[in-house]
Formats: C-alpha cells, sequence, structure tokens
C-alpha cells in the first residue's frame, strides 16, 4: 500500500490516551499512514458553541508527541462566553495562538466555519475580531484548516441525503447559508491574501466550480483537503473530465486527508469497517480504475498516475506544514497539572489522560 501523509486525523474524546495510540499504531500500519496532522476539535458540532474541551489541545499535543517524525499537531482556539468587548476577544485570540506556536503545535484547526456554530455564535469569519490571529497566521507563514460550511444539499431537506438527515446536519432560514458562509471566507482572503488556508472536504466546492477556481487561482498559499464529505466524490464523477484537469493543473495544492480517527477496537470487523471505510474510498478512487461500493454508492475509480497521488498523498501535505516545531515538556506538564484541577471535564477518561500525561 502507497504510504500517505494523512492531513486530516481527529481524536475521539472517550478513548483513554494510551489506549488511542495502541489503536492508531495499528489502524495507520493498515492504511499506510508515516506522517500526518492531529487537528483538535474542542468545540464539538452538537454541543454549546462556548463550551471548550482544553483537554483536546493537550492530548493533540501529546499525540505528536508519541508519534515523532513527520506527524504534527494544530491547535484550536478557545472562544469566549461573551462577545462584547470585540478588542478583548481579539488580543485574547493572539495570545492564544502566540502561545500555540511557542510551545510545540504546528497550525490551527478551525471549526468556526461549522454552520451552527456560526449560527450561535453570530460571529462570522471575517469579523474584526479574528483580524490579528489571521494577521498574525499570514506573516508566519502558519498554516490553518478549515471546516467551511457543508454540502449544498445540507440546506435543501428535499435533496439532502439520509447520512445528513440521520446527522442532523440539516438546515432552515435561522441558519447562515452556504454562499454566505463562503462569502465570509472569500473576504478573509481578500484582506489577507497571503493567507495558508486549506479547506477541508474540497470547501465543499464540487459543484461550484467558479469557487473552486477563485479559492485556488486567485489566492496563492490556498490548498485543497481531499477529505470525502458528503457526496463530493460522486459529484465529481458526473463531471471528472474537468475535475480530471482541475487537479492536474493544481497538483501542488491539492492534498490527502480522509477524517481519520482512533476507533474502538472491541470488535475486530467493526473497527476495521469503521476507520478503514474512507481511506478505503480515496484508495479505491485514486488508485483503481474498476468498480467498488461506498456504503450502497457503486463508483467507479479514476486512476490518477502514481506521480500525480505521490504529490497529493505525501509531498504536498509535508510541504505545507514545513518542520515541525519542538515540543516544550515543561508546558505540557503544567497545562496537565492545571486541569486535573479544572471542575470542567467534558469526557469520562479526562483525569485518567491527565494523570497518564504526567507519568502518574
Amino acid at each position: 500500500m502507497e504510504k500517505v501523509f494523512e492531513g486530516h486525523i481527529h481524536h475521539l474524546r472517550d478513548i483513554p490516551l494510551p489506549k488511542a495510540i495502541e489503536i492508531y499504531k495499528k489502524e495507520f500500519a493498515e492504511a499506510g499512514v508515516a506522517g500526518g496532522c492531529f487537528l483538535s476539535i474542542p468545540h464539538h458540532e452538537s454541543a454549546k458553541a462556548t463550551d471548550f474541551d482544553s483537554l483536546q489541545n493537550l492530548k493533540i499535543l501529546c499525540l505528536k508527541r508519541a508519534f515523532g517524525k513527520n506527524f504534527y499537531a494544530f491547535a484550536a482556539l478557545e472562544h469566549p462566553q461573551d462577545y462584547s468587548d470585540k478588542q478583548a476577544v481579539k488580543k485574547n485570540f493572539l495570545r492564544q495562538v502566540e502561545k500555540y506556536f511557542s510551545v510545540g503545535f504546528d497550525g490551527i484547526k478551525m471549526l468556526e466555519g461549522y454552520p451552527s456554530l456560526l449560527k450561535e455564535r453570530k460571529i462570522p469569519l471575517d469579523d474584526e475580531i479574528y483580524d490579528d490571529f489571521y494577521a498574525f497566521m499570514e506573516k508566519n507563514g502558519y498554516p490553518i484548516t478549515i471546516h467551511i460550511a457543508n454540502p449544498r444539499e445540507s440546506w435543501d431537506i428535499t435533496k439532502a441525503s439520509k447520512e445528513l438527515i440521520q446527522a442532523g446536519r440539516v438546515y432552515d432560514e435561522t441558519y447562515p447559508t452556504k454562499d454566505e458562509i463562503t462569502a465570509q471566507l472569500f473576504r478573509v482572503l481578500e484582506k489577507y491574501p497571503k493567507l495558508k488556508i486549506a479547506v477541508a472536504h474540497f470547501g465543499f466546492f464540487i459543484g461550484e466550480k467558479e469557487n473552486a477556481e477563485r479559492f485556488l487561482g486567485e489566492f496563492e498559499n490556498t490548498t485543497f483537503d481531499i477529505t470525502p464529505g458528503g457526496e463530493q466524490y460522486f459529484k465529481m464523477l458526473e463531471d471528472w473530465p474537468y475535475w480530471k484537469d482541475f487537479i492536474k493543473r493544481y497538483q501542488d495544492r491539492i492534498f490527502y486527508g480522509t477524517d481519520f480517527y482512533a476507533f474502538q477496537d472491541d470488535n475486530e470487523e467493526g473497527w476495521r469497517t469503521a476507520f478503514m471505510r474512507r481511506p478505503r474510498l480515496v484508495r479505491q478512487f485514486f488508485e483503481t480504475d474498476t468498480e467498488h461500493k461506498y456504503i450502497d454508492k457503486p463508483f467507479r475509480g479514476v486512476k490518477l498516475d502514481e506521480k500525480l497521488r505521490t504529490k497529493i498523498y505525501w509531498d504536498n501535505g509535508l510541504r505545507r506544514v514545513g518542520e515541525s516545531k519542538p515540543i516544550d515538556e515543561e508546558y505540557i506538564k503544567s497545562e496537565a497539572k492545571r486541569l486535573l484541577t479544572s471542575p470542567y471535564k467534558v469526557y469520562s477518561c479526562s483525569d485518567e489522560d491527565l494523570r497518564y500525561i504526567l507519568g502518574e
């Protein structure tokens, strides 16, 4: 199996950290993962938007430490309960990222473009509270991976897939529209045109050629994460000649990702099905020209040539993140001690993980 740099790895909260490391090792070996980015998601899409799981950032940094060479950690911004003093929030965000990059994080993961979070916070992506953060990231060339909106079908229940409906990812008029969220992203890039930013899941731009072309064509440091999302791969097949040309033209700006998780391995068959579902789709799509099925959807692979796949699978993702930042071990210890005394714990193994981090 070809090796990959997995640009989109998450961590499930309720699997203890030592167990998660054990599972990741098995999964990485089977999926050909030889490097990648652990992305923090402390603001869950279904939770209260201001709830922040501080331990998620710390655990992501510890996962980077556990896997070493070619693995990276992306932190997430902690949002306040009150946005009324925007200057204070702006300064707070800047202090956060200055700290994150000084202790060993390599990038920032933004879930801030998720429809439910935008609705609850009422803070668009181009709000002034992000200005110092974006300016800092642009000046230093630090990477951001951002989730933008969701599939367009999420705003039309008559077209939404059963997966979107079951996941609660269908939106009414109380949510910002997909076009509004996309417009926010482009306003950020107009103000910070050299921002090193990747949109996950192709930005859900498959079917929106103008947005896809503008995102990569107009801004020099933008990239696409090819993590499957919604119906993106199947939509691509509807106009494959165009997307084949698009991938060739922007072959240095597209990198591998699958939304990789360490899933519970109590049931061998269920575990393997869970963690390999998306990696298998990506591999079959790009490596073969034969018929396959993803869940209940039949498709035929497009078989990109090996040189192009190597760029997408390995070169582009690694080049994007650059040299890994050294980890501040004292920060890990002090943060773990602080969190151990905190009354706010969002999942069952919080204390167990903190004691593990402290070596207790």
